[in-house]
């Protein structure tokens, strides 16, 4: 997180939050979930700046692949 100066951890545990009423809204299996948070985390560490604005899509997306 330290390459990330507009996000903080308390937004990913937003972000987390938010993705999990999603995934249970559309009653995902639990692996597409565990890889959502795997795919955003990954994403965040390699990527140089990730705007805050962003953030959400980040997640959604994520959670498309998965």
């Amino acid at each position: 997180m330290e390459n990330q100066p507009d996000i903080n951890v308390r937004m990913i545990g937003i972000l987390v939050d938010w993705l999990t009423e999603v995934h249970y809204k559309f009653e995902l299996m639990e692996e597409t979930l565990y890889l959502t948070i795997n795919l955003i985390d990954r994403f965040v560490a390699v990527t140089q700046h990730v705007p805050r604005k962003k953030l959400q899509l980040v997640g959604v997306t994520a959670l498309l692949l998965a």
